[in-house]
């Protein structure tokens, strides 16, 4: 068994960016006996909050690459903070470094490389030299018809190395061959309907290099096809015998450089560097504002006025970030009044809405701008912009026949063209006016009553040729727009049919290559509303985790309702512990991207065991049993937003032991759903048992199996220890990974795993032999 790493950084990404091109900088990395890489994960126990990971390491700086400022850099200027980086461990248990050599499995593996699809790629059947599947290349009729491309890791620095695949490819098709990194090209293939093995041979300059595939013919036609099987990378200048034991790779961490401290030992320079994973991104952002505002932001509307200004103001200011003039109060006739912050909006955010209080119909006070710069046209050229308009508004009125918004030209009026939302007359539906100097054109909607005095949602698409209203789609036949230099709000263009009731959250979007998608900015009706309150867990997970701009969520397990957080106002970590808790589950960030990972408590449900350890093959000292009232918990008080405040006890365990309260604030949906949750918090911790708390484990030294199995574990994973001495509880302890430090140096890998009892998350299976026992195992879970 061999292990090796590889260390890469983004120079000049962001975490967050798709398609990082990664610079291989395992060369620099400081590994001996005493040196290494240190890093932290997790939390200390199932009922402390998971912190943000870390990882430490020395890189050497001789040449003064890492110098951070240097212009000498070849990485200059981006050896800088927030740096992305990624540390992965690949394991050997023969000769081949690829970690799917007989296509068995469609693991992604291979893919495509970015611009360069082919036209399909797949596990297939139809040619196969070993086992049941090969992988299947369609071209594409550009290029030479795609690329295909494998990442290697945990290569040695400056060994020739060959890559070799037998390739199957139809009469008439294009010859196909292997290259690294696009730059060392093999030999192409000569035989068309049987297999033929091809090979690349290369020194290499880094731990990681970039296999690839591709035609020799510019350009193929779409139907021409390869077909590859048995794949090989191994140390050496020729292809030996397929081997079909595949490598594995373990990424360990990933995140940014918080810092670059550059020092010096005598004249040799070294740069000390912290690295923290993707949960440091949610405490960025001291503070969110309401749901709906960050649901418009982050849908990067292209002009946007809340009208949430104090009684105070004058003007409604511009929260898109593209520095749109204010909208700012407009007087026709004589008379009327426009108060910023007196009336109300949505009802989820609590924001205040601008009160238009006209005198009449054309005596009063409307909001209007110009539109600077403007949606689709570049300035006083008029270059038109790429995208389709949308329009949004929330608006709340008991008059019909009022003017909710206008876009027009700002034409004088004869030569005036623009757009206008309003409600009929008498019966307040929606009416849309497109209107042009030789005449309008008027659409009603058949919408209810909306001047009913409650608050409403409009949105319109240019491209569809559809409005929704609150949420109900209906087709209209307007026109597609180019440019309007003037928002008028509460009138239409001339001053005339002026709102009485409110207006607020104004904004337009210009989508381009589907974003942002027309459904995302209809479900602002519920952010609106509700906060989207009833949502699924990780759903709210996702939603938050996209206003800290990180780009997913993978949840696992199953999830249930979580109530409003449409006020919001801290920090995104803060709103997501909140959710995290009222699921009883975990937050973490993925080690291999910047997504993160939400498990709901249903993980922890009769979770099996991964791993199984001998006592006698952890090899550190420091096992031990706690048992004390850490997390001794007895009597909760539990509440939701909205809902009773309830109490759940264990009588005998307070008489025992006194009162260990605990205060349960959760986002649940129904007063029932506390109880439940509260009273699986008293089940487990009235009376906690004795536990290992501490599991450290020389890893380098097992198996092949057992190390990568520990190098797989993460928060969550179940270990078996087992032949644990006699003065144990019982011979055999099964725990669950809270978290670890992990210490690599040169031939040696500390795992020192922090863990609880995992025998807490059973629950009743009926008719299950260990999981339905009377009295001992048929505790229901919620």
């Amino acid at each position: 068994m061999t292990t090796r790493l590889t260390l890469q950084a983004g120079f000049g990404y962001a975490a967050v960016a798709p398609n990082i091109v990664w610079t291989d900088i395992t060369r620099r990395v400081k590994l001996s006996a005493d040196e290494g890489v240190s890093i932290t994960r997790g939390a200390a126990d199932e009922l402390a909050d998971i912190q943000t990971g870390t990882m430490t390491l020395d890189l050497d700086n001789d040449d003064g690459a890492l110098t951070p400022g240097s212009a000498a850099s070849p990485y200059y200027p981006w050896v800088r903070r927030n740096c992305p980086i990624r540390l992965i461990s690949t394991i050997l248990s023969d000769k081949n470094y690829l970690a799917q050599p007989g296509f068995e499995v469609s693991d992604n593996g291979w893919d495509a490389a970015p611009g360069l699809a082919p036209d399909s790629a797949t596990i297939d059947t139809t040619h196969v030299r070993s086992g049941t599947y090969g992988f299947k290349i369609g071209w594409t009729g550009t290029g030479t018809g795609g690329v295909m491309q494998c990442p290697l890791y945990g290569l040695t620095i400056g060994v020739p190395y060959t890559a070799s695949v037998y390739v199957w490819v139809p009469a008439g098709d294009p010859a196909v061959r292997l290259d690294i990194d696009g730059t060392t090209v093999g030999a192409a293939s000569t035989l068309t309907g049987a297999f033929q093995r091809i090979s690349v041979t290369w020194t290499t300059t880094a731990a990681s290099h970039v296999l690839r595939i591709t035609t020799t013919t510019t350009s193929p036609v779409v139907g021409d096809f390869v077909w590859m099987d048995e794949a090989q990378v191994e140390q050496g200048s020729t292809p030996t015998a397929w081997s079909s034991t595949p490598a594995t790779h373990h990424p360990r961490f990933f995140g940014v450089v918080t810092s670059w401290p550059m020092g010096w030992e005598g004249l040799a320079s070294t740069v000390t560097i912290t690295a923290s994973d993707m949960m440091k991104w949610l405490s960025r952002r001291p503070a969110l504002g309401p749901m709906l505002v960050e649901e418009v932001q982050g849908d990067e509307a292209k002009l946007y006025y809340p009208l949430s200004e104090p009684e105070s103001s004058t003007s409604g200011g511009d929260q898109s970030g593209y520095s749109r003039p204010s909208l700012t109060i407009q007087q026709a006739g004589v008379g009327g009044t426009l108060e910023f912050g007196t009336g109300t909006g949505p009802p989820s955010d609590e924001l205040p809405a601008p009160t238009f209080t006209p005198v009449s119909s054309t005596a009063g006070k409307y909001l209007q701008c110009s539109i600077s710069p403007m949606l689709t046209s570049s300035g006083s050229t008029g270059s038109p912009i790429p995208g389709d308009q949308v329009y949004e508004a929330w608006f709340s009125t008991s008059t019909s026949g009022r003017t909710i918004m206008t876009w027009s030209s700002g034409a004088p009026p004869a030569f005036d063209s623009g757009i206008r939302f309003l409600l009929e007359s008498g019966t307040g539906k929606l009416q849309i006016v497109e209107f042009f100097s030789f005449g309008p054109t008027t659409i009603t909607v058949a919408t209810p009553n909306l001047a009913d005095g409650q608050p409403h949602h409009l949105v319109w698409d240019e491209a569809g040729h559809d409005v929704w209203v609150d949420g109900v789609q209906y087709a209209v036949a307007t026109s597609v727009w180019q440019d309007r230099l003037i928002l008028t709000v509460g009138a239409n263009e001339v001053g005339g049919s002026l709102w009485s009731g409110t207006i607020s959250h104004v904004a337009a979007y210009v989508r381009n290559g589907g974003f942002p998608a027309i459904s995302e900015i209809v479900e602002h009706y519920a952010a609106g509303m509700t906060g989207n309150s009833g949502e699924s867990s990780w759903i709210r997970m996702y939603r938050l985790a996209g206003y800290a701009k990180i780009p997913g969520v993978t949840p696992q397990g199953s999830f249930s309702a979580v109530a409003s957080q449409g006020t919001l106002g801290s920090s995104p970590l803060s709103h997501m512990r909140d959710v995290e808790k009222t699921e009883n589950g975990r937050l973490f960030a993925d080690r291999a991207s910047a997504w993160l990972v939400f498990q709901s408590r249903t993980v922890r449900y009769n979770p099996a065991s991964a791993v199984t350890l001998p006592y006698a093959d952890l090899e550190t000292p420091g096992v031990e049993v706690s048992d004390d009232d850490q997390k001794q918990v007895n009597l909760v008080v539990a509440s939701r937003p909205g809902g009773a405040t309830q109490r759940v006890r264990d009588p005998d365990s307070i008489a025992l032991d006194g009162i260990s309260e605990q205060q349960l604030d959760i986002l649940k949906t129904t007063d029932a759903e506390v109880i439940d949750a509260a009273t699986w918090l008293v089940i487990r911790y009235a009376d906690p048992q004795p536990e290992i708390r501490q599991l450290p484990v020389q890893a380098a030294t097992l198996s092949t199996a057992t190390y990568r199995a520990l190098l797989n574990a993460d928060i969550s994973t179940v270990f078996t220890v087992t032949g644990l001495p006699d003065e144990a509880i019982s011979p055999t302890s099964t725990v669950l990974v809270e978290g670890y430090t992990e210490r690599i140096t040169q031939n040696q890998h500390l795992l020192d795993f922090h863990t609880s009892r995992a025998d807490i998350g059973a629950v009743w299976v009926l008719d299950d032999p260990t999981y339905s026992v009377l009295g001992t195992t048929t505790r229901l879970a919620y």
